[in-house]
């Protein structure tokens, strides 16, 4: 069964991620799955980098005593994390009726997620973690690397979610958006919204094969032609017309391939205020 997969932790993203995989469930028929990852690394994790250094009896007990107390804590970090899963789990049972299934690993959080997530799979991660959250950033450490690790479909949300019913896709004239054209058409999700077909460039015409195509599979389509910037262009047709969904692309070969790999998806993703789905 094809699943959403909910990345948990406690950033200020969290009830937002929760919403929006609920939602995506509800409406795809798709199995709800919470993952959690505890990266919990207590200092005596490294205790055998300085063993060679103290090296003396002195310190025996207090090295001890210090691998003791960091066991407690990392027992406490558990804890933490199962009530965490527990009440989310809950609060999703009561406000949508799902009974999500959970999965919990320890380690690195891009090495573990990479390992349960499946290429079917609708991945739903805050935009920022809560160690970014901490450090106000507009942007999670882990998030632009889950995207380019990622085989699957990926959403990324802010600290709230509103349930989109049109969506932004920004295309160009290259195999990738070609590609993703085809997905956008197929997707169990983007299917059920209207489809705001955003060209930016001097070659209006080229919207015209790919209009039709998504017409054809169903879709409900408005075809917009900007010039300009790509990703002022965006946010700024976003934001006139209220558009609650950004639909991008994970690389390419011209413009596009500047999301993810330089100025234009920092730009989008410091700046929008609405969930971006990278599509796979």
């Amino acid at each position: 069964m094809n699943r959403v997969i909910a990345c948990i932790d406690s950033s200020p993203c969290i009830n937002a991620v929760a919403d929006a995989a609920a939602w995506i469930a509800q409406r795809t028929n798709r199995e709800l799955v919470l993952l959690q990852v505890l990266d919990y690394y207590p200092a005596s994790y490294h205790l055998g980098e300085i063993s060679g250094v103290i090296g003396f009896e002195s310190n025996a007990m207090l090295l001890k005593e210090l691998a003791e107390l960091e066991q407690k804590q990392s027992e406490i970090a558990l804890d933490y994390s199962n009530n965490l899963l527990r009440h989310i789990s809950e609060t999703i049972h009561e406000k949508y009726g799902i009974t999500a299934a959970q999965i919990q690993e320890k380690g690195d959080f891009l090495e573990q997620s990479f390992n349960n997530i499946d290429e079917k799979d609708f991945v739903i991660i805050g935009k920022v973690g809560e160690r970014s959250a901490e450090k106000n950033k507009s942007i999670g450490g882990n998030v632009e690397n889950f995207i380019r690790g990622a085989k699957s479909t990926v959403m990324t949300v802010g600290e709230t979610f509103k349930p989109p019913t049109r969506f932004i896709f920004a295309y160009e004239d290259s195999q990738t958006c070609k590609d993703m054209l085809e997905r956008v058409a197929k997707s169990d999700i983007l299917r059920q919204l209207q489809c705001h077909l955003l060209y930016v460039g001097d070659h209006p015409e080229i919207l015209n094969i790919p209009s039709q195509f998504l017409k054809d599979a169903g879709l409900d389509v408005v075809v917009e032609y900007r010039y300009g910037d790509v990703a002022a262009n965006i946010l700024e047709y976003q934001q006139e017309h209220q558009i609650q969904l950004i639909v991008l692309g994970a690389y390419s070969r011209s413009k596009v391939r500047q999301f993810f790999l330089g100025s234009v998806t920092t730009n989008i993703f410091r700046n929008a205020t609405i969930p971006l789905l990278v599509v796979k």
